[in-house]
């Protein structure tokens, strides 16, 4: 009779194939976000739980309960185990100590706070079938669940094309059930004094933001770094913008404003986390129809603008353009903002069809991108003829001083014409999964480099010198004409130089 603490967690091909979680492998250290889902108990592979329920403190939301099921409201939470932490979402109210049938999913860690960190003892694939049901296309059957133990589970699995008769079934291996024993771990390490999260440089300081402490380090042409305390909570996302004055960062306590050598201080109370520098001149983005300008320390101005998803923002001389996606249209509206608050809305254009991800903006002159679609921003903020497309479809991107960025998948290699954007054949090996950072010539949009990097959508930033900083576990640092596909290099932030500065009000 063992008393280890254990674990079983059920993870989809797509969550392993996009590198959130690495490919399980009988014997390694597995760690990842997790989230537990409420099911009957007469559904397969469900478990019975004891926790701690601590709710979030957000409002619930009108969700839908599922296909041809009505709405219903839903809360959040984490729930508190032994060895664990999973995020919850529930359609009745639950607080404190809990008891809840049902199954671990480690899942897309963007809105899951839960983690696991385990050995993994066992790994069985689970293959489904799926039939057509009219109206709806491919779903799952039930009752024809199956599982086979393995060794190692391969980064892409269980994404074979369906046929096109609609009246056979297909047995595929979609998920992977994987037994963990949460006592057989190492310690866990010490954080160190800084975990970047954010970067951007200007007037030849580099500033980098910590990922959860309300803390950023500037980082001199000397390379001489200094601390900055924000007198903020611990935790929530952050987002940071320099000038040659200094730096504001944003977030859910407001907007700070850092200068070399002063006290930071707290400049407004918005909530802002989207936006872009102009020369000395911020503007922010709330999500709703009133944004605003700031000016160096604490000056600021309301900007009547557009209530939406803000996706990008570029600059064009003393002017920014916003791209919005407006709530509840299947359009993009381009919203073009002065340094002096006066703003401009732009007509509809609509959306492609093909799904291929949120549009955004990039390079000088700035071009609206939209998939592999590419065309210019014409002064009445339509969009001009079409400029020759990508190779592919890239996730995001934007400016970056007289480059331009995007990141994406690396090439599948199956083909010439599918090696873009490197210039041809390139030999590599993925070992580990990754995503392709590739910097462009502003003006002309022609491919200069392509780095791998870890993240998705990371922070970028072009300093002084000339290299390009990018948040990518860590700062890693590369140049525009450095060889395809070389890793870029290490910036030690704990070894530079430099002193402490605590104060703020």
């Amino acid at each position: 009779m063992s008393d280890r603490r254990t674990l079983v967690v059920h993870i989809s091909s797509s969550v392993i194939g996009d590198g959130e979680i690495a490919p399980p492998r009988v014997g390694s250290l597995l760690t990842g976000p997790l989230r537990f889902v409420e099911f009957p108990d007469t559904e397969p592979d469900v478990v019975s739980i004891q926790a701690s329920l601590e709710p979030s403190g957000h409002d619930p939301i009108w969700q839908y309960a599922g296909q041809n099921s009505p709405r219903r409201w839903e809360w959040t939470g984490l729930l508190r185990g032994d060895g664990w932490v999973a995020s919850w979402r529930g359609f009745q109210p639950r607080t404190d100590r809990v008891e809840l049938t049902g199954r671990f999913y480690g899942e897309f860690g963007y809105d899951t706070e839960g983690r696991f960190r385990g050995r993994v003892t066992r790994a069985r694939l689970v293959s489904e079938r799926y039939q057509v049901v009219p109206g709806e296309g491919w779903k799952i059957a039930p009752g024809h669940r199956s599982m086979r133990d393995v060794q190692e589970v391969e980064q892409f699995f269980g994404h074979d094309p369906m046929p096109l008769d609609h009246s056979v079934t297909v047995d595929q291996e979609n998920s992977v059930m994987v037994d963990l024993d949460l006592d057989d771990v190492p310690a866990l390490p010490t954080r160190p004094r800084i975990v970047p999260g954010g970067v951007a440089a200007a007037g030849g300081i580099t500033w980098i933001l910590d990922a959860d402490l309300p803390l950023v380090v500037s980082i001199d042409a000397e390379s001489v770094a200094a601390e900055h305390v924000l007198p903020a909570k611990i935790g929530g996302s952050r987002s940071i913008w320099a000038t040659n004055e200094g730096c504001w960062v944003g977030g859910e306590n407001g907007m700070f404003w850092i200068s070399l050598g002063d006290e930071t201080i707290r400049i407004d109370s918005l909530a802002a986390h989207v936006g872009a520098v102009n020369g000395e001149f911020l503007l922010v983005c709330t999500g709703d129809e009133t944004w605003r300008v700031y000016a160096p320390g604490s000056d600021s101005k309301d900007v009547a603008a557009l209530g939406g998803h803000v996706n990008s923002i570029a600059v064009e001389r003393d002017t920014w353009i916003a791209c919005v996606q407006p709530r509840g249209e299947p359009v993009v509206r381009l919203v073009r903002v002065s340094t002096t608050g006066e703003s401009t809305i732009g007509p509809a254009i609509p959306q492609l069809p093909r799904g291929h991800g949120n549009p955004y903006l990039a390079g000088d002159p700035v071009r609206l991108i939209r998939g592999v679609d590419m065309a210019s921003v014409e002064p009445n903020l339509t969009i001009g003829d079409e400029e020759e497309p990508l190779g592919r479809s890239q996730f995001h991107g934007g400016q970056l001083g007289k480059f331009a960025w995007t990141i994406g998948h690396p090439p599948d290699r199956r083909s010439p014409r599918t090696w873009w954007p490197f210039p041809g054949p390139v030999s590599y090996e993925q070992t580990e999964q990754f995503w392709l950072l590739t910097v462009f010539d502003a003006e002309t949009f022609m491919p200069l480099t392509s780095v791998p990097v870890i993240a998705t959508r990371p922070d970028v930033a072009v300093d002084r010198a000339g290299r390009i900083l990018v948040i990518a576990q860590g700062v890693k640092a590369f140049r525009h004409d450095d060889p395809v596909m070389q890793w870029p290099s290490d910036v030690n932030i704990a070894a530079l130089g430099g002193d402490s500065r605590p104060g703020s009000r």
